[in-house]
Protein backbone atom coordinates (compact mmCIF):
# COMPACT_ATOMS: atom_id res chain seq x y z
CA UNK A 1 0.00 0.00 0.00
CA UNK A 2 2.92 2.28 0.97
CA UNK A 3 4.36 1.52 -2.80
CA UNK A 4 1.15 2.28 -4.34
CA UNK A 5 0.97 5.77 -2.47
CA UNK A 6 5.01 6.85 -3.41
CA UNK A 7 3.89 5.63 -7.00
CA UNK A 8 0.48 7.51 -7.35
CA UNK A 9 2.03 10.95 -5.92
CA UNK A 10 5.31 10.65 -7.86
CA UNK A 11 3.34 9.94 -11.19
CA UNK A 12 1.18 12.66 -10.24
CA UNK A 13 3.93 15.19 -9.97
CA UNK A 14 4.90 14.16 -13.27
CA UNK A 15 1.85 14.53 -14.94
CA UNK A 16 1.61 18.09 -13.28
CA UNK A 17 5.20 18.94 -14.20
CA UNK A 18 4.01 17.88 -18.04
CA UNK A 19 1.09 19.66 -17.92
CA UNK A 20 2.59 23.13 -17.33
CA UNK A 21 5.57 22.55 -19.93
CA UNK A 22 4.39 25.57 -22.39
CA UNK A 23 4.28 27.83 -19.57
CA UNK A 24 7.83 28.25 -19.24
CA UNK A 25 8.48 28.70 -23.16
CA UNK A 26 7.56 32.49 -22.67
CA UNK A 27 10.26 35.19 -24.04
CA UNK A 28 9.84 38.37 -22.28
CA UNK A 29 9.35 41.22 -23.30
CA UNK A 30 12.58 44.04 -23.47
CA UNK A 31 12.00 46.69 -21.59
CA UNK A 32 11.63 49.59 -24.30
CA UNK A 33 13.22 53.17 -22.71
CA UNK A 34 10.75 55.60 -22.75
CA UNK A 35 13.13 58.70 -24.24
CA UNK A 36 13.01 57.12 -28.09
CA UNK A 37 11.21 60.55 -28.55
CA UNK A 38 14.25 62.60 -28.24
CA UNK A 39 16.36 60.30 -30.38
CA UNK A 40 16.09 63.13 -33.67
CA UNK A 41 16.98 65.78 -30.99
CA UNK A 42 20.37 63.76 -29.73
CA UNK A 43 21.08 63.50 -33.30
CA UNK A 44 20.95 66.79 -34.35
CA UNK A 45 22.95 67.32 -31.34
CA UNK A 46 25.47 65.29 -32.49
CA UNK A 47 25.76 66.45 -35.56
CA UNK A 48 26.33 69.91 -34.56
CA UNK A 49 29.18 68.80 -32.44
CA UNK A 50 30.78 67.17 -35.68
CA UNK A 51 30.50 63.33 -33.97
CA UNK A 52 30.93 60.48 -35.64
CA UNK A 53 28.32 59.18 -34.12
CA UNK A 54 25.61 61.77 -36.15
CA UNK A 55 26.41 60.73 -39.40
CA UNK A 56 24.57 57.63 -40.86
CA UNK A 57 26.10 54.12 -40.78
CA UNK A 58 27.39 52.87 -44.37
CA UNK A 59 24.22 50.99 -45.75
CA UNK A 60 22.64 54.68 -45.26
CA UNK A 61 20.79 54.23 -41.98
CA UNK A 62 20.44 57.54 -40.48
CA UNK A 63 21.52 58.57 -36.66
CA UNK A 64 18.00 59.19 -36.13
CA UNK A 65 16.33 55.80 -37.69
CA UNK A 66 19.32 53.70 -35.97
CA UNK A 67 18.49 55.58 -32.60
CA UNK A 68 15.12 54.52 -32.91
CA UNK A 69 15.14 50.89 -33.96
CA UNK A 70 18.15 50.34 -30.89
CA UNK A 71 15.96 51.71 -28.25
CA UNK A 72 12.84 49.57 -29.82
CA UNK A 73 14.57 46.62 -29.04
CA UNK A 74 15.49 47.54 -25.54
CA UNK A 75 18.55 48.64 -25.96
CA UNK A 76 18.89 52.35 -23.98
CA UNK A 77 20.86 54.93 -26.03
CA UNK A 78 20.36 57.12 -23.68
CA UNK A 79 19.11 60.00 -26.11
CA UNK A 80 18.45 62.32 -23.16
CA UNK A 81 21.99 62.25 -22.07
CA UNK A 82 23.37 62.70 -25.19
CA UNK A 83 21.40 66.14 -25.77
CA UNK A 84 23.45 67.34 -23.01
CA UNK A 85 26.71 66.28 -23.91
CA UNK A 86 29.53 69.32 -24.53
CA UNK A 87 32.06 67.37 -26.84
CA UNK A 88 32.12 64.37 -28.77
CA UNK A 89 34.31 62.34 -26.28
CA UNK A 90 31.53 62.63 -23.42
CA UNK A 91 29.59 60.02 -25.58
CA UNK A 92 30.55 56.84 -23.09
CA UNK A 93 29.02 59.02 -19.98
CA UNK A 94 26.36 57.84 -21.32
CA UNK A 95 26.04 54.44 -21.55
Amino acid sequence: MKNSLIRFIASSVVLLLFSCGGQFDVVPTPHVPTDTPNCASACAHLNELKCEEGKPLEDGTTCEAFCINTQNSGHALNPTCIMKITKCDEINTCG
